[in-house]
């Protein structure tokens, strides 16, 4: 979130302000706030637990539970969704990355990269987020040391939700 940005919609008139990824905690607390009759009826809902260090791990699900919740069919679904998206995503960069089409690959990358950090796959993301960057400067040398990383790394996300 850009603090200018916040003003800004302030400014012309918002009462208040969520950035993406909108965390459903912070949700809840704008609907009490504007909607007081919100507090009473969202009593049930909890606070999902807060996302664990995930340095270690390929995919902390419980960045996820933090946008979405915690029903478990509901996470299930935004897994395999991403777990699809993500293999034609990949597809297409590696494609890009081949063809010396570095715009075309960080474009791509910045797509998985905002999925990836949203369901929890923290250092996919990040890889991601270093593809974007090589693909906006046209460093297509970059691109192709990446992309062992980035394969090995979505191999080990593959692996997580094969499992989960």
């Amino acid at each position: 979130m850009s603090k200018g940005e916040e003003d800004h919609c302030r400014s012309v008139g918002m009462d208040d302000y969520l950035s993406k990824p909108v965390q459903l905690a912070k949700l809840k607390a704008i609907l009490e706030k504007w909607l007081p009759c919100m507090a009473v009826q969202s009593r049930a809902i909890t606070a999902p637990p807060a996302p664990s260090d995930s340095s270690s791990v390929s995919l902390d699900v419980n960045v996820l539970k933090g946008l979405v919740g915690n029903d478990a069919a509901v996470i299930r679904r935004f897994l395999t969704d991403f777990h699809s998206s993500a293999a034609g995503m990949a597809a297409a960069l590696h494609n890009a990355c081949l063809a010396g089409q570095a715009a075309e690959a960080g474009a791509i990358a910045h797509k998985l990269k905002s999925s990836a950090r949203s369901v929890g796959a923290l250092p996919l993301g990040e890889l991601c987020a270093e593809m974007e960057q090589a693909g906006k400067a046209a460093d297509v040398k970059a691109l192709a040391v990446l992309m062992p990383e980035f394969e090995q790394e979505l191999a080990s996300v593959k692996q997580y939700l094969e499992n989960y």
